[in-house]
């Protein structure tokens, strides 16, 4: 099975999601801002809180970027497979990878927050 036949799902996503994090206006990388709200509270605050015109920007970026987290899951997803791992574990890690990759967009959207 090729890399790209057996992440087909995942690229779907990928590309519908790309788009949905522009055609939403920054809506979606708020949303992933309050699914990390634990991790990243702690290091920006709340969202509600940001002010300027970098912030409008990395929502958008941020809901964007998150999709390339679509591509990891799914190259994860099939490396697992191939190990024969469970389908429950198998969503489970693709989950996780999802969470983690949003955690990630927004500490690198907040790394360039301006001082």
């Amino acid at each position: 099975m090729g890399i790209f036949k057996g992440m087909r799902r995942s690229l779907v996503a990928f590309g519908i999601v790309a788009v949905l994090g522009v055609l939403s206006m920054g809506a979606l990388g708020a949303a992933l801002y309050y699914a990390g709200y634990p991790v990243l509270a702690p290091l920006y605050g709340k969202l509600d809180d940001w002010h300027g015109d970098w912030v409008w920007p990395a929502t958008i970026a941020t809901g964007s970027a998150w999709s390339l987290s679509f591509l990891a899951a799914g190259a994860l997803n099939l490396r697992l497979e191939r190990s024969r791992l469970g389908s429950a574990a198998r969503r489970a890690v693709y989950a996780a990878t999802l969470w983690i990759g949003a955690v990630a967009a927004w500490i690198v959207a907040g790394a360039f927050q301006p001082a």
